[in-house]
């Protein structure tokens, strides 16, 4: 016998069981979204994190790198300075130097190296006139450029000797009777002068080269050198 009551109550039962079926199908469903959701957030949140510390670490980098090269600039400014330094007596005798009255610019003047140290050249006929031991004026201006820089703090501790050389034409209308004493005397003159312009005695000497070394010409011949002992 067909109880209506009895399947009707098991129809509820089973839509029942259903419904809540479905709703826990459906809260799992929301449960599994938001867990993504919250799963990619976090991600964002640790991609966001590294590429911050990414970008710091690169400014740290880069920082670094331009200390780093300012100061291998420095020392690069540093290292060409030591060279001018070094190179500064043979500019400023070759017009190559600043404006600190040496002997810069002076035609006149000649240098070069030697064994024995820095060695100051000047023509005989710019200091002296024929047969004389006496020194021109206009020489003086020469010579006060050359008593500047042997005062200087570059060679001031060094010594210095004058060598004074005529060429080979025979004494004949001078009181000097040969060519060793004229010499002698012209590198007497170029010490007496440097030593009234404030170079220490102690530090000069003189001597006549005659006509020893001679150079291309006559004129070329006839000079004094100033060595500067450095060596």
């Amino acid at each position: 016998m067909w109880n209506g009551s009895t399947d009707l109550g098991e129809m509820d039962m089973e839509g029942m069981w259903k419904r809540v079926f479905m709703t826990g199908l459906l809260a799992g469903t929301l449960a599994l979204g938001l867990g993504g959701c919250n799963n990619n957030k976090q991600a964002q949140e640790d991609a966001a994190n590294e590429a911050t510390e990414l970008r710091t670490k690169n400014a740290q980098l880069e920082q670094s790198l331009r200390e780093r090269d300012a100061t291998i600039a420095e020392l690069q400014r540093s290292q060409q300075q030591q060279v001018a330094t070094q190179q500064a007596p043979v500019n400023d005798f070759q017009g190559g130097g600043g404006n600190r009255g040496y002997a810069n610019n002076d035609p006149d003047i000649q240098r070069d190296s030697i064994a024995e140290g820095d060695r100051l050249t000047v023509a005989g006929d710019v200091l002296f006139g024929s047969g004389s031991a006496d020194l021109k004026a206009t020489s003086k201006k020469t010579l006060d450029k050359v008593a500047a820089e042997l005062k200087s703090s570059r060679y001031s501790r060094y010594s210095v000797r004058v060598d004074g050389y005529t060429d080979s034409d025979p004494i004949r209308k001078s009181k000097w009777g040969s060519n060793d004493a004229l010499s002698e005397a012209r590198a007497r003159a170029v010490e007496n002068y440097l030593q009234s312009k404030g170079v220490s005695s102690s530090r000069l000497s003189a001597y006549g080269r005659g006509a020893s070394n001679l150079k291309k010409t006559k004129a070329e011949s006839r000079r004094v050198e100033i060595i500067i002992l450095n060596r």
